[in-house]
């Protein structure tokens, strides 16, 4: 049977979750009050060797490739099938169930789940500092447009705790610790809230997830699903 296990980040209280819904209506609702909006759903999946980390993104600014809403049938809104908003646009929270599985239920896992956030003041970071803040798990333009590498790197809580600098920017990482074993099941279904500075879409601005696999020497790949959904709210709807 799935171990379902909730997700929380510091200052994504339950408390706030009604408060964001009634702005936009839950994620679900077949009408929010407000016209021009644009749902956005988007499922991906992934394997992730042991002692590897990856950053996949919840929402991230980019209009260059933000594309064109399409009407749907059965939906009061245009869609889009991507993570990406447009220039000036809100978003106030995002929808993730997350599923992860093992490849080898015979090996023991330990899977940890941490988020990126970045604004305009990161938008521009050289290579250099995006190796030294964000591990090369994201990159940026010369537009300050964001985006998740894709490529896993090399990680491990070891090099995690000792680098200050991307404990900072990486946040959370450590907490909660997800174990597998036996062919147990980790799902994750939640509302985050998006960070203040990633509500309004801006130059720089990304929120994403970050998963390392650290599960030793004697461990196995895991497998890791996950779908994202959420409204964007253009600039020009009140």
């Amino acid at each position: 049977m799935p171990y379902r296990r909730s997700f929380r980040r510091p200052g994504f209280s339950r408390r706030s979750q009604p408060t964001l819904a009634r702005r936009q209506g839950g994620t679900g609702a077949t009408f929010s009050g407000s016209v021009g909006l644009i749902r956005h759903s988007l499922g991906s999946s992934f394997d992730l060797a042991t002692r590897e980390a990856v950053c996949t993104p919840l929402v991230q600014y980019n209009p260059t490739l933000h594309g064109t809403p399409v009407a749907l049938d059965g939906s009061s809104t245009k869609v889009l099938a991507n993570t990406i908003t447009d220039e000036g646009s809100r978003v106030d929270f995002v929808r993730v169930n997350i599923t992860i599985t093992q490849s080898d239920t015979s090996k023991n896992n330990t899977v940890y789940i941490g988020t990126i956030s970045t604004s305009f003041n990161e938008g521009q970071l050289s290579a250099a500092l995006m190796t030294t803040n964000f591990k090369n798990f994201i990159a940026s333009n010369a537009d300050g447009e964001m985006s998740a590498s894709g490529t896993p790197q090399t990680y491990s809580v070891d090099e995690y705790t000792f680098k200050d600098i991307q404990q900072h920017n990486i946040r959370g990482l450590l907490t909660p610790q997800f174990q597998l074993y036996s062919g147990r099941v980790i799902t994750v279904n939640q509302v985050i809230p998006l960070p203040r500075k990633n509500r309004r879409s801006q130059n720089g601005s990304f929120f994403g997830l970050v998963f390392l696999n650290d599960s030793g020497p004697d461990g196995s790949d895991v497998n890791i699903r996950i779908d994202r959904f959420f409204k964007e709210i253009p600039a020009d709807v009140v």
